[in-house]
């Protein structure tokens, strides 16, 4: 019997949602085991929103700075995300 080709590219349509859900459940765990290894509740990490100014520099916010009693001199480390907004 012959199967209709119509049959055949719902067979591959369906196939395909199938991968790309797939896909996506993959990588929405992969994120949230990077969000839970950044321990984003713990008392030694702030996450706040900066503009970058001259020269490259961001300032840490003043309650951030005190909630991680951070002085001048303090190593931090930085990740730095870009957001969408204000060009």
């Amino acid at each position: 019997m012959m199967v209709p080709e119509y049959l055949k590219e719902m067979q591959k349509l369906w196939n395909d949602l199938l991968k790309m859900q797939g896909d996506f459940m993959q990588n929405i765990s992969s994120m949230l085991g990077f969000a839970s290894e950044m321990h984003v509740f713990r008392k030694d990490i702030a996450v706040f929103r900066a503009r970058v100014q001259s020269g490259g520099r961001i300032s840490i916010p003043e309650s951030d700075r005190a909630m991680l009693g951070l002085k001048e001199g303090d190593i931090v480390k930085v990740i730095v995300v870009k957001e969408g907004g204000e060009e």
